[in-house]
């Protein structure tokens, strides 16, 4: 279910909200907003919704175990446990067929008579979204950013709100924490134009520009063979805005919906086109991607604090990584070393030029 399909806009969105706002205590509007998080996510696989509930689940009980314990041994292991786990989960339903088809290839490329087994994997939606919920939820926890909820259903509802849970964005538990502490006096129509204005332009983004777009350049790129350059060069530039209006206005559609309930996402674009370098361009696209990348990969891997050789390595290997996170395939890891070279020569070229 699309927040630009008939179900979603004429039933789901109307009963869903006018629901939430005739509950009046936290527990209520927590719990109402899991069970819609799980109706919406069914519209795609039910059975899928076991598997983030199980996530949550391990989650919330590190979470627990940070407010329990103390000693660095039990922390860590609430710490290294549910990362290993999310982390194997999306392995296992997103990567697991490209290894095997990877080295099946490798295989046959060495003229070798093995071969892998596959498995019929089908990769659950949103699955990339609401680990990195869950692992940046463990983490802040055990840097004692945020303390963890001992509410569940509070929890549940972070994990599974329906706004932000198949696309993004990535939202850490801190960004909305104080909302979610104050859903229970959240003022209807404090922000109720600007909400709507978000969830109306984003609509106008995606139905009106993104998907029209896509209705003249699809089919030609279907025939990309018979394309003249110049035909092919303005395909290339429609994919481009098609693929901004679409990410970008489904974004803003899901922050109006969030503000809707008086839960403020974070931004996710910010005129990525507008940017003057590669560099500028990451802070500008996916912003909630890059900020995660940055904050729980980048740093921890020494950031640019260990010398230019190792600032080039972490970029790279970010970038390689943030690639493979879009997608199992070779094209996005080759994607993310194109943009990771890209990311290197920019800071050396403005080293020289600072010379």
């Amino acid at each position: 279910m699309l927040f630009n399909s008939l179900p979603f806009l004429y039933l789901f969105l109307p009963v869903t909200y006018l629901v939430f706002w005739k509950l009046h205590t936290k527990v209520q509007r927590y719990v109402w907003l899991t069970i819609t998080g799980y109706i919406f996510y069914s519209f795609w696989n039910p059975k899928f919704c076991l598997l983030m509930a199980v996530s949550t689940l391990v989650s919330y009980g590190a979470g627990l175990g940070f407010l329990r314990w103390k000693d660095a041994r039990r922390r860590r292991l609430c710490l290294v446990f549910p990362i290993v786990f999310d982390l194997a989960l999306l392995g296992t339903f997103k990567y697991a067929n490209f290894a095997l088809s990877s080295g099946n290839w490798l295989l046959q490329s060495v003229h070798s008579n093995l071969r892998a087994p596959s498995f019929d994997i089908v990769l659950p939606i949103g699955i990339s979204f609401y680990t990195f919920h869950t692992i940046t939820y463990i983490v802040d926890s055990y840097r004692g950013v945020i303390k963890p909820t001992r509410n569940f259903f509070e929890f549940s509802c972070y994990v599974s709100l329906f706004s932000q849970l198949v696309a993004g964005p990535i939202v850490r538990f801190r960004q909305v924490e104080q909302d979610l502490e104050n859903i229970d006096h959240a003022n209807r129509t404090a922000y109720l134009e600007r909400d709507w204005s978000f969830f109306v332009f984003g609509m106008i983004k995606k139905v009106l520009i993104a998907d029209s777009i896509a209705r003249i350049i699809n089919p030609a790129l279907l025939r990309w063979q018979s394309l003249s350059t110049l035909d092919t060069w303005l395909c290339m530039l429609g994919y481009t805005y098609q693929l901004y209006f679409d990410f970008s206005g489904y974004s803003d559609m899901a922050v109006g919906l969030g503000a809707m309930f008086g839960i403020r996402l974070p931004q996710n674009f910010n005129s990525p086109y507008k940017a003057v370098d590669i560099s500028d361009f990451w802070k500008r696209w996916h912003i909630s991607l890059s900020s995660v990348l940055r904050d729980y990969l980048y740093i921890p891997l020494g950031g640019s604090r260990q010398g230019e050789w190792k600032t080039c390595r972490n970029l790279l290997i970010t970038m390689l990584l943030g690639g493979l996170w879009h997608g199992a395939n070779w094209t996005f890891v080759a994607w993310g070393a194109y943009h990771g070279i890209l990311l290197v020569a920019t800071r050396y070229s403005e080293a020289f030029l600072n010379l």
